[in-house]
């Protein structure tokens, strides 16, 4: 699985995806835009290493939710395939 991270699209977003082109049609479909061309002209993701997209989710879990353990984490971010790992409500 690849990571990639949606920072100049209109909204904020981390998908798990096994290709680029995946990584689009998950934007375009749970996130935000009417087609994945849409998604294209609006910028290129920027792939992020599994560890560090692990360690983004880690954070924004722990941020809400202080009892679930890291290995309970991990074993739900490990089952994340070709969807959107995290989003932002706000605006970019």
């Amino acid at each position: 699985m690849k990571y990639f991270e949606f920072d100049k699209h209109e909204y904020w977003a981390l998908v798990a995806a096994e290709t680029l082109e995946k990584a689009y049609e998950v934007y375009a479909e749970e996130v935000a835009c009417d087609s994945v061309e849409q998604v294209k002209v609006e910028g290129e993701p920027k792939e992020k290493l599994k560890l560090d997209a692990h360690e983004m989710y880690v954070l924004a879990i722990r941020k809400e939710d202080k009892e679930t353990s890291l290995v309970e984490i991990t074993e739900d971010f490990m089952k994340l395939k070709n969807t959107t790992v995290l989003i932002t409500s706000e605006l970019a």
